[in-house]
């Protein structure tokens, strides 16, 4: 999925497709990583530089000097200037609707007037992306679903511009739910799962169907109740998953996990030792859409590599 509408923020690229950056955002630090998606065994560069406690808070821009300054330490990492970075979580709302549309128009002002129905924010507070899963059609109707993923605007801004002022060429951004879906599922996947994003205060819990993630959720969760405190979220993301998400009366069946290690084996755990649900649970392979990792060894230890899914998706990801 694309921020096609968010194309006023990038320069048009001088050729296409240029090889770009992935970069994520958390409170804690900033990941970027560059590869050539392009090669069957490409060589990798990895960056991890932390963050000043209150430099971002809940994927917010509180001090934006201190998210430059740790941005200015990546930059000289890299030769190469052009990013696409994931949008974190905490700024997004992922949700699916079905409108009336006119085959000759754009949807977009349809979807626009349903958002208030899905987002605590006004239009103007947001910038939205939508992408099309089913059309159906009805005597002279046609009734459309989408699933739109909506961000806060001015948090997107001030990301583009701490990007920018050190010399980041920003091309592309997509939310992080499906930066990370983009890098664990692979393309060929035509099913419903699962995919649960660990990290040390919370939880990202999404559904993808058709390598598209139709919704997502954040849950808080630390100290020693982690465990229960994303089983009860999740718990209720099965129920919404059947009663509203996947349809027929199906459930999910398949769990990929990423994020940070330590808490990923808690969630693995977790789901493991539960009566209540029944899944096909394993930890994720990033590099399911670069290379097969049974014969090339990536320069990055498997521990790690589960936190640089939404950095590996950035990568993966299309310019408009």
């Amino acid at each position: 999925m694309k921020f096609g509408l968010l194309s006023k923020y990038f320069p048009p690229p001088q050729f296409l497709k240029p090889p770009h950056i992935g970069i994520s955002f958390s409170d804690s630090n900033i990941k970027a990583i560059l590869f050539d998606k392009t090669q069957k065994e490409p060589s990798l560069k990895s960056v991890i530089v932390p963050i000043e406690k209150g430099g971002i808070v809940e994927g917010k821009i509180v001090d934006i000097e201190s998210v430059i300054k740790a941005l200015s330490t990546m930059r000289a990492s890299f030769d190469l200037p052009f990013v696409f970075f994931a949008i974190p979580d905490e700024l997004t709302f992922v949700f699916t609707t079905s409108v009336l549309v006119d085959p000759k128009s754009n949807p977009a002002e349809s979807i626009a007037f349903v958002m208030e129905e899905n987002v605590p924010l006004s239009l103007g507070e947001v910038i939205f992306d939508f992408v099309p899963t089913e059309i159906v059609k009805s005597d002279l109707e046609y009734e459309a679903s989408f699933v739109v993923s909506v961000c806060v605007k001015k948090e997107v801004e001030k990301l583009i511009e701490a990007l920018q002022k050190v010399g980041f060429e920003t091309i592309g951004c997509i939310h992080e739910s499906q930066a990370i879906a983009n890098a664990i599922v692979k393309k060929d996947f035509s099913d419903t799962l699962s995919i649960i994003h660990a990290r040390e205060n919370r939880v990202g819990i999404y559904l993808v169907k058709n390598n598209i993630v139709h919704f997502s959720t954040l849950r808080e969760a630390s100290g020693a109740t982690y465990k229960k405190q994303f089983l009860d979220e999740y718990e209720k993301f099965l129920d919404y998953s059947l009663k509203y998400g996947i349809g027929q009366n199906k459930s999910v069946k398949s769990v990929l996990i990423c994020g940070e290690f330590q808490y990923t084996k808690e969630i693995l755990e977790a789901i493991n030792d539960s009566s209540k649900i029944d899944n096909n649970v394993a930890l994720s392979n990033v590099w399911s859409n670069v290379f097969e990792i049974d014969k090339h060894m990536p320069g990055i230890p498997y521990e790690k590599s589960l936190s640089f899914a939404g950095p590996i998706g950035g990568v993966l990801s299309d310019v408009n």
